[in-house]
């Protein structure tokens, strides 16, 4: 069964499919209403994470992420979002440490434009909040729309320009060892469509190379699939500009944006169960996983992969 995923107003936040095996839903559909609406549940998915590994190569285009987490059980299509150990000195993914708002898109914006979650272990109740700029910019005025589609974001990916509010990284060099870092330098740049596992030859030369770390970026994102909404990565910005000059009013427009679209009526949060999925487009919308506890196993199992060229209105840059 399906069924949308409203606010208090009636908006919609996502789609929810519950008790429905993925042989039951179309990748492709399943892909269209991810980009379209921004954010797809499947509750008790009655799969196994090698049907939803399987499954995802028809819903999109994958790496194999070539990591000290990768999944060596189910497929290398995942990453480990665990809070165990998955080698002799480190944990998974995202570990057992504080994830506050953010996107998967920075610091390279032309990595992976969706990813997905399955959750393999929980063993105590745990949440994650995505917050959807879809509704929030259907519900502008014409005016502020039109703004916004000329605005241009700075972030501070290099963490030399300052930013509204300070960043809630982790100390990676207390948690991880160098073989990490060294995996997710190695990870990042190799992270473009051109290099797909099953993106058919003769469509590489339609995709531009990755551009690798970028600080501007279009406010109003070119969707790959002509979808409207804002990019909008808290922790991350510096500034706005319009018409490549400073934007005078950018601090106010931050907080604002701050004030009605994050902390405003435009958040889901997913209670997970064993065997639940999501999977949300990552240049509209944003997520967090609020304090989880260290001493019970939670294992999400992360794919990453961008939109099926059948379904794609264009193949330019997105931001």
């Amino acid at each position: 069964m399906k069924k949308f995923i409203y606010n208090t107003t009636n908006q919609i936040l996502g789609v929810e499919y519950y008790n429905t095996s993925l042989s039951k839903i179309d990748p492709l559909c399943a892909a269209k209403e991810t980009g379209e609406v921004g954010l797809v549940i499947i509750k008790n998915s009655q799969s196994t994470p090698e049907e939803f590994a399987e499954w995802s190569l028809e819903y999109g285009h994958h790496l194999s992420p070539d990591i000290w987490c990768t999944d060596k059980e189910h497929s290398e299509l995942f990453w480990r979002v665990t809070n165990e150990k998955v080698d002799d000195n480190n944990q998974g993914l995202f570990g057992d440490y504080e994830l506050d708002w953010h996107t998967n898109l920075t610091p390279v914006p032309d990595a992976e434009e969706v990813v997905g979650l399955y959750a393999k272990i929980i063993s105590y109740p745990t949440e994650t909040w995505f917050c959807n700029s879809i509704p929030y910019f259907k519900s502008l005025d014409s005016t502020t729309q039109s703004l916004y589609k000329k605005l241009k974001v700075i972030l501070d990916p290099r963490r030399k320009l300052g930013k509204y509010q300070n960043t809630w990284e982790p100390k990676f060099e207390e948690i991880y060892d160098s073989k990490v870092f060294d995996d997710i330098r190695k990870n990042r740049n190799s992270r473009q469509i051109r290099n797909c596992i099953n993106l058919e030859e003769h469509y590489t030369h339609l995709y531009k190379p990755a551009r690798g770390i970028l600080e501007e970026h279009k406010f109003f994102p070119n969707h790959p699939l002509g979808t409207n909404g804002i990019f909008f990565t808290p922790f991350e910005i510096h500034k706005f500009k319009l018409n490549e000059q400073d934007y005078e009013h950018s601090e106010s427009l931050y907080w604002l944006l701050w004030n009605d679209y994050v902390n405003g009526d435009y958040t889901y949060k997913h209670k997970w169960a064993e065997g639940d999925i999501c999977l949300m487009d990552q240049l509209l919308t944003i997520h967090r996983r609020p304090s989880i506890i260290k001493t019970k196993p939670r294992e999400l199992l992360r794919l990453a992969c961008w939109y099926h060229n059948s379904i794609r209105q264009h193949y330019n840059y997105s931001l």
